[in-house]
């Protein structure tokens, strides 16, 4: 009896490392992919201060600097595309691109779709309008007769749906905003990192205002589902943050009281 106990458990445990094992490769093995290519192809979209491009059509921004900063630790370059933000899932699955930036909004079914990193700086999602009606409105209760312009794909298009918002989905944040100066739309969800470069005096939608906040949210990177990739991140991330790196990054672009502290998990 003991015997056969102990072959069992003999067993076990080798089906046991064996899964470990497994599990090892299939994590390691898309870090190995980009290396091997020398490059780690990030999909951006316009969504200043985070990713956006200067007069030479090239990208910079705090997520661009983090991005190119992990890509370098890697030993690989750090190569930025344009994507449509409802694509991200089909990109990443046939390789196109290796990773998500921008604002990328940490949610439980993104997780289901990507490896995502520990987020590493805060947000808010608000309600953008006309600057002559926005201080009318206060809450999300408020609006169930109004138009939102909400990014395709995005988490503003499935806050709008959770809050019973009529809705139109546009292909870019420029556009949801034009949408809402020229008419089209009532309002449009804005990211609040993205709401001091775009709306407000002095910006390209100087007629638009912040009316009021819907939801809090982190950002995070998106990777394929189960790639090492992710882990590694979080690792650079604990460095980067741990030697103020992340801090002299993200204070360039006036938002050093938004990022996350890093911890390593015990």
């Amino acid at each position: 009896m003991k015997k056969t106990f102990s072959i069992v458990l003999l067993l076990a445990m080798l089906v046991s490392l064996l899964s470990f094992s497994g599990c090892s490769t299939t994590n390691s093995e898309d870090i190995n992919y980009v290396k091997n290519k020398g490059a780690l192809v990030i999909g951006v979209i316009d969504a200043k201060p985070l990713t956006y491009q200067n007069e030479y059509d090239e990208w910079e921004g705090f997520a661009v600097d983090l991005g190119k900063a992990f890509a370098k630790e890697l030993g690989v370059e750090a190569v930025f595309r344009e994507i449509e933000w409802a694509e991200m899932d089909e990109l990443l699955a046939d390789k196109t691109i290796d990773c998500v930036s921008s604002a990328l909004t940490i949610t439980n079914a993104r997780k289901e779709k990507m490896a995502l990193t520990a987020p590493y700086m805060t947000n808010a999602q608000i309600a953008v309008m006309k600057s002559s009606v926005a201080r009318r409105y206060s809450s999300a209760e408020e609006c169930l007769q109004l138009r939102f312009a909400v990014l395709d794909g995005s988490t503003h298009e499935a806050l709008a749906k959770e809050n019973g918002f009529l809705r139109f989905a546009a292909n870019t944040t420029e556009e949801a905003l034009q949408a809402v100066s020229d008419g089209t739309a009532d309002a449009a969800i804005l990211n609040s990192t993205t709401a001091n470069e775009m709306i407000g005096k002095g910006n390209q939608f100087d007629d638009l205002s912040r009316a009021f906040d819907l939801k809090k949210n982190k950002f995070g990177f998106g990777f394929r589902k189960d790639s090492g990739l992710a882990n590694a991140m979080n690792d650079f991330f604990v460095t980067t943050y741990t030697s103020g790196k992340m801090k002299t990054l993200a204070k360039k672009y006036g938002l050093e009281k938004m990022i996350v502290e890093q911890v390593t998990e015990q």
